[in-house]
């Protein structure tokens, strides 16, 4: 046993010495042992050095928000046609409606009183969702033919899933069941198409 802690000991030192160095301070990148080490020269490029690091980090953070902005943007220009008829094809508006079932919401699962929204291909929104006296924001979503119901914050893992059914057309009753914030148990969603504007629907 003295053995074994004596081989151990020198490996403990080391992972101590690297847990030190990297939560020491640091100034303009470097750790302060070494920039009290530095001549005037070397903290100069130093700091030109950590000023250029910054500058370029900063650059791409501002790239990549104007890149997720402008697409945003692009999204939201396209729901918005496909909701005013400028824009999309039979089965890019639908409307969805939920009743029976429960849902998880005042801390434990209520009965769900029957709700209806539409969705625009592509479309993430929240629908306002009511069980006895308490209300709660549901996050839904159409994206590619497939109909997302009680996604989580950041993520689409446990969303109730409902894939493009040629039946929408007409309109069709799917129970679905959620492992997101809400746990849906037992709910019946009713999925219709929404026509546009002057154009007729058809059976696919």
């Amino acid at each position: 046993m003295a053995e074994t802690l004596h081989r151990m000991l020198p490996l403990a030192a080391a992972s101590m010495v690297l847990l030190l160095a990297a939560c020491s301070p640091r100034i303009y990148g470097v750790s302060e042992e070494q920039w009290d080490t530095m001549g005037e020269a070397e903290r100069v490029e130093a700091i030109r050095a950590w000023e250029s690091v910054q500058k370029a980090r900063e650059a791409r953070l501002q790239a990549e928000a104007e890149q997720e902005a402008a697409l945003a943007a692009e999204r939201a220009a396209q729901v918005a046609a496909i909701r005013s008829g400028d824009a999309g094809l039979p089965g890019d508006l639908i409307r969805v409606s939920l009743r029976g079932g429960t849902l998880r919401i005042g801390g434990r699962e209520r009965a769900l009183e029957p709700t209806s929204f539409t969705l625009a291909s592509g479309e993430t929104r929240s629908v306002e969702v009511h069980a006895e006296r308490y209300r709660s924001e549901l996050d839904v979503a159409y994206e590619d033919g497939l109909l997302l119901i009680d996604l989580p914050r950041h993520s689409r893992t446990g969303a109730a899933r409902v894939a493009w059914d040629g039946d929408w057309m007409q309109g069709a009753e799917s129970r679905i069941r959620s492992d997101g914030p809400h746990r849906l148990r037992d709910v019946r969603a009713f999925v219709q198409v929404i026509p546009p504007p002057g154009r007729p629907l058809r059976r696919y």
